[in-house]
Parts: C-alpha cells; structure tokens; sequence
C-alpha cells in the first residue's frame, strides 16, 4: 500500500509520530516499498501496539506454522475483534482447521457471515461455495457469487462457468462482461472460458434473488457433509482407485482461480538432502496453497479430498494446484521421500491423491509405469493411490509420471498425505 497523491510522505510522517496507528501502518508499507525494512519494522509494531487491525494481521501472517500458530491466532483475535475483515476471514480458517485454536465450524462461519453481510467480496464468495455444495442451484449461494463478482475475480470466474453450465440464478449478460474483465487481467482459465461460454452467450438472463441472510445462516449452521462418491479401482498395484466427479465443475473454477496468482516453478524433493529444489524433471508451474491462503470453501474441498483418500484431515501436507502448459511435464518419479528432515516432518508420503480440475488438453496423462496404465480425468475426478505397501516400506509399483501436455493447459490439484500430523 503507497499513500495516495494527495497525502505525501512528510505528511505521513508526521501524522506517524504523533501517533496515528493508520498512518505509522500506511508508512511502514512505505518504507519497506522504498527498502528501509528497519523503519517499517518500528511502525509496523507500533501501529500493531495501538491495536490497529491492518498491523496485527499482517504480524500474524507471519507465524503461520505449528511453531507460531498459537500466536498467530491470538493476533487474528485482536485484529478481528478491531473489525479488520482479512483478519476475521483468516481467523475462520483457523477455527475451521483447529490451527492454534480448538476446531469450531460454527465459530468459523459467524466470522465470515459478518464480514460478508458488511459486503466484503471474498468472505461472500466463499459463503455462496458452501451453500453451492450442498446444491449446485442454490438462490443464495448464485445471489452471492453475483454480488462478490462485481469486485472479486475469484468470484467473477465462478460466475462464468456457472453460466457456461446454464446453472439457474444467472445473468448472462453480466457474465459476458466478467469475462471481458477476466481476458483483460489475463486471467490464465479466460480462454477456456470463453470457448465454454461461446455455446451460452445467446441465453437469456434470468432473474438473481436477494440474499436472505436469515436462511443463509441457517443453512450453513452444521459443518459441511458429501454425498458418497463411488470408487472405482484403476489398478492393484500400485493400490490406485477413482472418485468420479466428486468436484464440480465450478468448484474446480474457484480452486483454479484461487491459485492463479500464485503460481511459480514447480519443485522437486533432493533425494540427497530432502529439500525442495527447481530441476528440468518437473517443468510444470505449481500454487502452494499455504494456510495464509485458504478460506472456508478450499478448506472445505481439502477435507472432501482426505476423506476420499480415506487420510486423517490433519495429515495433509498443503493444496498444490499444478498448470501444465504445452510440452511440460513430470518425469517418472515416485512420491514417497528419502531419510531426512523433510520425511521427519510428518513420517513419509503414504498416499496421494489427484484433482482434475480441466479437460481441455490432449496429452498429459498421469502414467504408471510398471502397470502401464494411463489415466485422464474428466473435470473434478479424483484419483488416489498409495505410495507405500500395507507394511510400511515404499511400493516401487507407484513410479509414475504426468506425461507432456500436446496442446492446451492442463489443471491438477495435488495432496500428500504423510503418515502422522504434518508440521507446517
């Protein structure tokens, strides 16, 4: 954040010093802009001090690991109950995951509710998925998502492919001009989007209740439930099976382009050191999805995805959403991990488990080579398969490798689960 034209550093700066907490906030993003970390540490703190939201959410982003959760929690506390909205959001992930906190879904829902009926665009976003979950059709939730997707693109992109699926509640109109925005920010789905919405733009729009926050509550009051999906076994060994169509098609949008802004080089572990390095035997970009940038609704896709692979929840290493352009790949590799520092995090990688999040790509299959079985997914199949053989000791069966994309972009969701709780 820079001060606007009209207010200058020296204004600021004065304003700072006499003890504006806005202002020490405002400034200390200033300076460490401009480099002077040590200044910006000072006013960071200082507004921090004087309670200022802004200040004691952007110290509690800091300690988002099991070391500092604790903290970090009591931080979001204070934040929220200052009215800071990314604050009340963040502190709800929290409660959600049991983070630093006794797990509390109802407490975690209140908190987005109120950020949300003082119309913050992310927390009603996040609300109208959970309400879509439970039915694809819901009003409130296509009210919601309407609403946020004014302001928010996460939500913009929803609203298109809801309406590229002819879902009810939607405008297509306003659809056609969200995608407009979405090629202009060159959001990195818009193409697919646009080819998916060429089949709808002629549709008549339709009629978008109001919210009605009294049953959007009510609702939401009990934690999230899924209708079983059934398995199918891909092969026995390595142990692989198939969940189809256990995400839907906009579900698999929000995971996209909650992640897009996120993406970097793909790594790999050193089988020498455990750490993660870049290497050309994995070309793919990947999001890590860490906790400071979950929400209820990918909380909520995290927990379906452990259920499937039948994981504990609290083993699950973070959400990598992987984008696979034409001629990347992984080569053939295994999941499971060397002796290390890594592996003693949370004991060794015992099962993975794979959410298709597109189809429009040829190529790209997830190969296993022993077996020699090939497998693509439709648009939110989950495929889960077992790293380790039922003692314990790495299954040399589960070698496999996501083969090179031939054209169009490939989108794949990535969990590890470890054999204890993951320290983050």
């Amino acid at each position: 954040m820079h001060p606007p034209p009209n207010d200058s550093i020296d204004d600021l700066k004065k304003r700072a010093g006499a003890g504006d907490a806005s202002a020490q906030y405002r400034l200390a993003a200033h300076l460490s802009a401009v480099g002077d970390k040590g200044e910006a540490e000072r006013m960071l703190r200082a507004a921090a001090d004087q309670g200022f939201g802004d200040a004691l959410y952007t110290l509690a982003t800091r300690l988002l690991s099991d070391d500092g959760m604790d903290e970090a929690a009591q931080l979001l506390t204070r934040a929220a109950d200052a009215g800071s909205a990314p604050a009340q959001r963040l502190l709800a992930v929290l409660y959600a995951n049991g983070f630093g906190v006794a797990a509390d879904w109802p407490r975690a829902i209140s908190l987005v509710l109120g950020a949300a009926k003082n119309g913050v665009p992310g927390a009603m976003r996040e609300l109208a998925m959970l309400l879509l979950a439970r039915d694809p059709d819901d009003g409130d939730g296509a009210a919601l998502i309407a609403q946020a997707a004014m302001h928010d693109p996460v939500a913009g992109a929803v609203a298109v492919r809801r309406a590229c699926m002819k879902r009810r509640h939607v405008d297509v109109s306003a659809a056609a001009r969200l995608l407009d925005l979405l090629k202009g920010a060159q959001y990195p789905n818009a193409e697919a989007l646009a080819a998916d919405f060429q089949a709808v733009s002629s549709q008549a729009d339709q009629q978008i209740p109001a919210p009605d926050w009294s049953a959007i509550e009510r609702k939401l009051s009990g934690a999230p439930d899924f209708e079983s999906t059934k398995k199918e076994t891909l092969c026995e060994a390595p142990s692989a099976r198939v969940f189809r169509n256990a995400f839907t098609e906009e579900e698999c949008e929000y995971v996209i382009a909650s992640s897009a802004r996120l993406l970097a080089p793909s790594l790999v572990a050193d089988p020498a050191t455990g750490r993660s390095i870049q290497d050309e035997y994995r070309t793919s970009l990947t999001a890590i999805m860490a906790v400071a940038d979950l929400d209820l609704a990918l909380t909520m896709f995290n927990v379906r995805l452990a259920r499937l692979a039948a994981r504990p929840f609290e083993t699950a290493e973070a959400l990598g959403v992987l984008y696979y352009a034409p001629g990347k790949e992984y080569k053939p590799h295994f999941d499971w991990l060397p002796e290390g520092p890594e592996r003693d995090r949370g004991g060794q990688r015992v099962t993975t488990a794979l959410l298709f999040l597109n189809d429009r790509y040829d190529g790209g299959e997830t190969h296993f080579l022993s077996p020699d079985i090939r497998f693509k997914g439709a648009v939110g199949d989950v495929l889960v398969f077992d790293n380790v053989l039922p003692g314990g000791e790495p299954d040399r069966d589960s070698r496999h490798a996501g083969l090179a994309v031939k054209s169009g972009v490939k989108w794949l969701g990535s969990t590890w689960y470890r054999e204890k709780k993951y320290r983050r």
